[in-house]
Order: structure tokens, then C-alpha cells, then sequence
């Protein structure tokens, strides 16, 4: 049991002084008086690691390679749902493109239904007339978005 706590006091100390989160023994960290440093240290490592990951993971559902890959692989849907002004595709869909207001992103791109759907585009056209439609999202023009994509 010391070699454990040896062991996770050294752990400790290494992440606090590389800054990746502060440690904080409680209660909950507490046996019979003594620190759970190792289930400390493995707790704030994991609080770290999730945070990193879940940004990391925003930033690349909302981006242009993300979208391209979705759009080939959910059109059907995607096609469905925007004729209906619904569905859980379109939700994502309207998450991928950053639109401040999901209801008036669908409404958008089912009056523009259409337009939009007409053929069977490939998914970079489909996305080129996608912006044309509800504007172009921030991440391909470093501004708020514009039309379907801007809060009302």
C-alpha cells in the first residue's frame, strides 16, 4: 500500500507542476485517514483527458471534412428529413454548420428543398448549394455565419 501511494504522490506531483489539473484530495479520496493520491491523480487525468477530447471533437464535427463525410453517408436521410423540416440528421446537420437557430436552419432547407435535392449531388455540391442557401458556416469564413445560420 505505501508503494502505491509513493507511487501516486510521485505521479502527482509530475502532473501538477506540467499543469494538466489540479489535484484535490476530499473525502472521497480519503481511507482511514489516508490520501488516495493514485485515485486522485487517475480522477483529474481523466477530468483533463474528457475536456480535451470533447473540444476536440466539437471542432472537428463542425468542420468542412466532417460535413463532406456526413453528407455521403446520411444523404437518404438527410433528403427525408428536409423534406419533412425534421429528423435527427438534420439536427446534426444543423450542429455541423453551426447554425444558431436549428428550427430556422430546417425550415430553410426544407422551403429550398428542391434546390437543394435536386439530382443526386455529390456531397461537395450538395454542400456548395447547402451555403448558397443558409450561408456559409464560421469555421470556412471566421465570422457568426450568416442567414439560416445567424440566432433569430
Amino acid at each position: 500500500m505505501r508503494k502505491i501511494v509513493t507511487l501516486g504522490a510521485a505521479v502527482g506531483v509530475g502532473l501538477a507542476m506540467t499543469g494538466c489539473s489540479q489535484i484535490t484530495v476530499t473525502s472521497n479520496t480519503l481511507v482511514n485517514g489516508t490520501a488516495r493520491i493514485a485515485d486522485a491523480t487517475t480522477n483529474a487525468v481523466k477530468e483533463t483527458s474528457q475536456a480535451t477530447t470533447d473540444a476536440t471533437n466539437d471542432n472537428y464535427a463542425q468542420s468542412q471534412e466532417a460535413r463532406k463525410k456526413f453528407v455521403h453517408s446520411q444523404y437518404a436521410m438527410l433528403k427525408s428529413q428536409a423534406a419533412r423540416g425534421t429528423g435527427e440528421d438534420l439536427d446534426a446537420l444543423a450542429y455541423m454548420m453551426q447554425a444558431k437557430n436549428k428550427q430556422a436552419f430546417e425550415s430553410t432547407v426544407q422551403a429550398h428543398y428542391s434546390e437543394l435535392f435536386s439530382g443526386k449531388p455529390s456531397a461537395d455540391a450538395f454542400l456548395s448549394r447547402l451555403y448558397k442557401v443558409v450561408g456559409t458556416p464560421p469555421d470556412m469564413t471566421g465570422t457568426t455565419g450568416g442567414n439560416a445560420l445567424a440566432a433569430s
